[in-house]
């Protein structure tokens, strides 16, 4: 039996009495008739089947395509990197003035990359610590709290799952690792793809080739968190977690 009105979604509440009458029509109602009658909030007309649900709805659903399925023994396949063409054009490139001074660690072993990771941060309001070793930089955590991590996949000669730096990360407790917003650098990497950058645990991933483009990218990569975290963060502490 019809629930809402399916025009202004608000919820029908019809007199016992009604509710009988309709039923009754429903009962008696042939194949292939309708019912119509008028919403009590908006007055827009219903019209239901002898199923009791409303014909703009199965229509609604009818005209939808269908879902494809993925072909048997295949897995679904990933979804597209992104385009990041509006890179070149300049657009997206605003910067937001903080009300703090945030500070941005950086882990890139290339000295021209280093310089054009430190500007970029600069750009986004951020103060630089540059750690000597991933020890430092490990052992600078425990006494002091990042806005921003750049850490580029070549800092040290292992696979990038298997240094240290990008382990200690990974297996950081949620309460500190949520405030950080951890980039990963690297030539493996898939500009703003975010698959890549839930495959490992980051915030963002930025390929090497698009570094001069890593201002904006902040910019666009910090708006997308707040856009999907920010409300679950404020949640966490109006109940005294941070």
């Amino acid at each position: 039996m019809i629930q809402e009105c399916p025009n202004c979604k608000q919820i029908l509440k019809f007199s016992d009495a009604y509710k009988e009458k309709l039923k009754t029509a429903i009962e008696k109602m042939s194949p292939g008739k309708t019912i119509k009658f008028g919403c009590p909030k908006c007055k827009k007309p219903i019209e239901i089947d002898n199923t009791g649900e409303p014909i703009v709805n199965k229509k609604a659903a009818a005209q939808m395509p269908p879902k494809k399925e993925p072909a048997a023994g295949k897995p679904p396949e990933p979804p597209s990197a992104p385009d990041i063409s509006w890179l070149s054009t300049g657009d997206s490139q605003e910067t937001k003035l903080a009300e703090n001074i945030p500070t941005a660690m950086v882990l890139v072993p290339d000295d021209a990359m280093r310089s054009t990771v430190i500007e970029a941060l600069k750009e986004n309001d951020y103060q630089i610590y540059i750690p000597l070793s991933v020890k430092e930089a490990i052992s600078s955590m425990r006494f002091k709290d990042y806005a921003a991590i750049v850490y580029h996949s070549g800092y040290d000669s292992n696979a990038l799952n298997e240094q240290d730096f990008h382990k200690f990360m990974r297996q950081m407790g949620m309460d500190k690792r949520r405030n950080i917003f951890y980039i990963l650098l690297g030539k493996e990497f898939q500009t703003l793809y975010d698959l890549d950058a839930l495959t490992q645990s980051a915030n963002l991933v930025v390929n090497e080739k698009e570094v001069s483009f890593l201002s904006a990218l902040i910019v666009k990569g910090k708006a997308d968190y707040d856009d999907l975290f920010k409300p679950y963060n404020l949640l966490l502490k109006k109940f005294g977690k941070s």
